[in-house]
């Protein structure tokens, strides 16, 4: 049997892609074995699934101090050690990024592995530039990636197969979904309240994920506005189905990390993203710029972001209702995990 080993984590974007080559390689003799990061999503995820995982104690090494830097790179050095022993020869091996990545690309070099890299977002991370050079093939989910490296193919970024089983976006439709992901977003939050009113009176439906840190302060705005008790407003910390909430949705707002970008456009979903401006490289505004050149997206910069602006947002996508539905159904949409299951053959 061959044996796929999936490295990275710190975010669910890490994480879920990697999940959907699994997913693909289910019934193709192919075992995977998932190397991630402590911070517990990825056990309650993966524990759910029944993969195999070892959880990485968290390096960081940018935008900390001195003292923690030196802390990481002696943890790093112990991660190595770990990886030697879990990763054997003729294991494939594939980084999805993020901290967790770093050192089982390491050993894999060491121990001349087939390497892989799947970058999620348009502009290549740190540790993904480091090991391009290493690799057999990148993939990168957007065709315009900045700074990528090595032998690049295009593949999009792999979705579970829950999200492109959903009906087609209709005509007419007035029901909104706010995702702030599972920390949440108080800009998204705060300009989504504070349109509220003005979109309820209008007829709309809203379902709102608040993010569970931030699911007690945004309840507070809207007990303020007096829209709480609204039949039309639902406020939720998280969601645990996202494929079935975009099902249930025509108008998406949300931050544009590349899993989310890649999940709405795969559910067939009009989107207004409000970029993360800190993400590394800014690179959540070229991850939301991509769909937003195929009109199947608004994009609202973080620096320039108000109520006004999201409801003219909205009103666009109801006075060009036509357009933007027919621009959604011919998003590019990639078999992701079939392309990369295919560049690694391994599937």
């Amino acid at each position: 049997m061959k044996r796929l080993v999936i490295a990275g984590g710190g975010t669910g974007g890490h994480l879920y892609p990697g999940i959907a080559v699994a997913q693909y390689l289910k019934d193709k003799d192919v075992e995977c074995f998932f190397i991630v990061s402590d911070r517990g999503l990825e056990r309650k995820v993966l524990s759910g699934l029944g993969y195999g995982f070892y959880e990485q104690k968290e390096t960081p090494l940018k935008g900390v101090s001195l003292g923690t830097r030196v802390k990481s790179l002696f943890r790093l050095l112990g991660e190595i050690k770990k990886c030697f022993s879990l990763i054997k020869k003729g294991d494939t091996v594939l980084l999805t990024g993020g901290f967790a990545s770093a050192a089982a690309a390491f050993v894999a070099v060491v121990k001349r592995n087939r390497l892989y890299i799947h970058e999620q977002n348009s502009v290549m991370g740190l540790t993904n530039r480091i090991f391009a050079g290493f690799c057999d093939k990148v993939f990168l989910s957007f065709p315009e990636t900045a700074n990528a490296a090595g032998n690049t193919v295009v593949a999009g970024n792999p979705v579970r197969a829950e999200f492109k089983n959903i009906k087609p976006l209709e005509k007419g439709g007035k029901r909104i979904l706010v995702m702030g992901g599972s920390q949440g977003s108080r800009l998204v939050n705060n300009l989504v309240a504070g349109a509220a009113g003005a979109l309820l009176d209008k007829g709309y439906a809203i379902y709102h994920q608040a993010g569970g840190k931030l699911l007690d302060e945004t309840k507070k705005k809207y007990i303020e506005f007096g829209l709480m008790d609204h039949e039309n407003l639902t406020l939720a910390g998280y969601i645990d189905n996202v494929a079935e909430a975009l099902e249930n949705c025509d108008i998406v707002i949300a931050r544009s990390g590349s899993g989310t970008v890649f999940e709405v456009t795969n559910a067939g979903r009009y989107a207004i993203y409000v970029p993360f401006k800190a993400a590394a490289d800014n690179h959540q505004f070229y991850n939301a710029l991509y769909a937003e050149k195929q009109k199947g997206a608004k994009v609202i910069a973080e620096d320039s972001a108000n109520i006004g602006k999201l409801l003219e947002a909205i009103e666009d996508y109801e006075n060009n209702c036509d357009l933007y539905i027919e621009s959604v159904k011919n998003m590019k949409k990639y078999e992701s995990a079939v392309i990369m299951a295919g560049g690694m053959n391994i599937g």
